[in-house]
């Protein structure tokens, strides 16, 4: 071959052919390493397929956050509200006419349910008839219902800011923008009895003095509740204690500073065990070690917002952090007992009732006595007669006249005049004291 290359190039007529030809090679050449290269390239930008990644089943997996439970109707009587929730200031609630079928939440308020209802007359007549006798009942965002008891009847001023503790459980229901510049409110009580553990929390989730023995540890929770105002509280924290027993059930020795206890709240948040806290319980914290057959009563505390979301906590044990089951104990949210308000120990006689000779004026005579220590103010607000209806009646003067101020341990005699009610049946409350008067002309 390489003979025949040499001929050809030695004879002049051919070497023009033999240029043309090597260069035309040269070039396909050449165009053939590019052609190489940009497919190298390309394969090395494409992006890789996709990896399908598997369901995460494992016990290490995270879990979504359940949003917070929030109330979303409200039944009172015969009444359905359907409630929407609104972010405002203490003693800034806007007044609303609203539908009549619709109530407000205060954004927040999940120990004492604020709930607004639209001043109209129907709304009016409901809040100004309930009674003891009523139930008040919460539906909650998952469908579960919260019960509540009727505790008290009052007027307030637009801007007080009493009714937004959130210090214990209830309800409170308010007539935005009532007559007269004064806002009607509703009060009721956490009812325990209704309002059962079971229909609070899972299944899985026992109640107070109950026995669970897991692993080996048998727990049982004595008591729950909240500590306010102790050495070692935040600013905007609150503690919460849980007493509880441990018995070691196993062959071998339980070490009670190993227990791994948490708190979780209605919104499934979850808190940690405080040593500050714990420490103020009537037990010791867990610590220590248990010998088989023993058993140790111990308390755990958490640190807690003030506003934490109830009426149900939930206590949570493992023996040790790496035990794959749990105990879990409903406890309730309540706080400490609180102190009686003298207002509500006053004691009312009624002498007398009957009517003025023209019949226009129902006329009350009665005593009213202050049994405490503390000075109690009685005003206009604070004695109300009314129809069995909910119809109310003027009160058009008072003897004394208002306001009255009951020195401690003193009683003080009242003649009371009131507008002609259109029923021989009233209701008069003073106070907390409440009478039903039937009056004959």
């Amino acid at each position: 071959m390489n003979d025949r290359l040499k001929a050809s190039w030695n004879n002049p007529s051919k070497r023009p052919t033999l240029i043309f030809g090597f260069g035309a090679v040269g070039i396909a050449l050449i165009l053939l390493v590019i052609a190489a290269l940009q497919l190298m390239s390309g394969s090395e930008a494409a992006p890789p397929p996709p990896t399908p990644t598997p369901a995460c089943t494992g016990p290490n997996c995270p879990v979504a956050q359940s949003s917070p439970l929030v109330p979303s109707k409200l039944y009172v009587r015969d009444r359905v509200f359907e409630i929407t929730p609104v972010a405002i200031q203490k003693g800034k609630w806007p007044v609303s006419g609203g539908d009549e079928g619709s109530a407000t939440w205060v954004f927040g308020s999940l120990v004492n349910y604020l709930i607004g209802l639209p001043n109209n007359t129907e709304n009016k007549d409901l809040l100004q008839a309930i009674s003891e006798a009523d139930a008040i009942t919460l539906e909650l965002s998952d469908g579960q219902t919260v019960e509540f008891k009727f505790d008290a009847q009052q007027l307030v001023s637009p801007n007080n800011e009493g009714i937004f503790s959130q210090q214990h459980p209830g309800i409170t229901l308010l007539l935005l923008g009532d007559d007269g510049e004064q806002r009607l409110v509703v009060t009721g009580n956490y009812d325990v009895e209704k309002s059962e553990v079971s229909r609070s929390v899972s299944g899985n989730v026992v109640a107070i003095n109950t026995p669970i023995e897991i692993g080996p540890a048998r727990v049982k929770v004595l008591d729950g509740r909240l500590v306010e105002n102790a050495p070692g509280i935040p600013v905007g924290s609150v503690f919460y204690l849980v007493d509880f027993t441990a018995e070691n059930i196993g062959e071998e020795v339980l070490n009670a500073a190993d227990f791994e206890l948490e708190l979780m709240d209605y919104a499934r948040q979850k808190y940690k065990l405080s040593d500050i806290a714990s420490k103020l319980g009537p037990n010791p914290p867990p610590g220590g070690q248990l010998l088989p057959g023993l058993s140790g009563t111990f308390t755990s505390g958490f640190e807690v917002p003030s506003n934490i979301t109830g009426p149900i906590l939930t206590w949570i044990f493992k023996p040790t952090a790496s035990f794959k089951g749990q105990a879990s104990v409903a406890v309730p949210l309540l706080g400490p007992t609180p102190t009686p308000d003298p207002r509500s120990q006053t004691s009312v006689q009624i002498s007398q009732v009957y009517y003025t000779p023209d019949q226009s004026e129902l006329v009350v005579v009665g005593s009213i006595a202050n049994p405490t220590t503390a000075l109690i103010p009685v005003g206009p607000a604070d004695i109300v007669l009314s129809t069995p209806e909910g119809v109310l009646a003027t009160l058009n003067s008072t003897d004394p006249g208002l306001p009255w101020r009951l020195a401690p341990n003193d009683t003080l005699n009242f003649t009371l005049r009131f507008s002609r009610l259109p029923s021989a049946t009233a209701i008069l409350k003073i106070l907390s004291n409440s009478f039903e008067l039937f009056v004959v002309p």
